[in-house]
């Protein structure tokens, strides 16, 4: 017996996602090689990870958000934008001010013609001086936990790093208990170049949102560089906005649907 379940693909700034609204239940979470196929490119739909909407109650919306190896992550900055489009376009909820809630905690959203503000959770101490950095042209930037890791470096050619050969040493490196995203950024005035290579996605994505703030509040605490910060990534141009105590911090850009669709699957019932 086959099911069939209707999906919305979705991105942000090149960030791509599979959307399912999962109000009913459909998905429990335990669905990891189903989702790890559904984001297969070339073979299935293919996406950097699926987003459940699981519903909605006094105006907050509940999302969670699995990579693309079908696992779950707490948090992702350009996912979640995504959601709150995509709950005002099916009318799930009708205003343009509410609140999302991830595995991280709340997140309020402001829906603003083509674009998307997301509050990010204050973040935790920067971390720096972990001298994990010995190649010449790269400088460390910091760790910090923007819902989830991330590792920041400078350098002055981002355009030319080679991210899936320098990419994975500080991926996995033993300083990181839980693994972490790897970002490389370029900083000129106020406005940074970022490339993120993910972690669960295990390889450079268009943009990172989550990647973005972190590299923006990295680049604020080490250049001195004032709010709002704009952040080019591959899949192009958003914002971050924040305070000088990184107690009140905004993901600002565009979400966009791609395309919408029906996937058979086996009833597992």
């Amino acid at each position: 017996m086959l099911g069939n379940i209707h999906f919305t693909k979705m991105n942000g700034t090149g960030n791509d996602f599979i959307v399912f609204d999962n109000r009913t239940g459909v998905f429990k979470g335990d669905e990891k090689d189903f989702f790890q196929g559904l984001c297969q490119r070339k073979f299935s739909v293919g996406a950097d990870g699926v987003l459940l909407v699981d519903g909605i109650k006094d105006d907050i919306i509940y999302m969670r958000y699995f990579n693309s190896d079908g696992k779950e992550a707490a948090m992702c900055g350009n996912g979640a934008r995504c959601v709150a489009l995509f709950v005002k376009i099916k009318n799930i909820i009708q205003s343009d001010s509410f609140v999302l809630k991830a595995k991280d905690g709340l997140h309020p959203v402001n829906i603003q013609e083509d674009k998307v503000k997301l509050f990010l959770n204050p973040t935790s101490e920067i971390k720096t001086g972990l001298n994990l950095i010995k190649e010449q042209g790269l400088q460390e930037g910091g760790y910090i936990v923007v819902g989830v890791p991330h590792y920041v470096i400078f350098t002055d050619k981002v355009a030319e790093i080679n991210l899936g050969e320098k990419a994975p040493y500080y991926r996995h490196n033993a300083a990181f208990s839980q693994g972490t995203n790897v970002n490389f950024v370029q900083y000129s005035g106020n406005q940074i170049r970022v490339r993120t290579f993910e972690r669960g996605v295990e390889d450079e994505t268009l943009s990172c949102g989550t990647g973005c703030v972190a590299s923006a509040l990295i680049a604020s605490r080490h250049f001195h560089i004032q709010s709002p910060i704009m952040v080019i990534t591959r899949g192009g141009e958003l914002k971050v906005e924040f305070n000088t105590d990184f107690k009140e911090v905004f993901l600002i850009g565009p979400a966009e649907v791609v395309y919408e669709g029906v996937i058979k699957t086996k009833d597992k019932r």
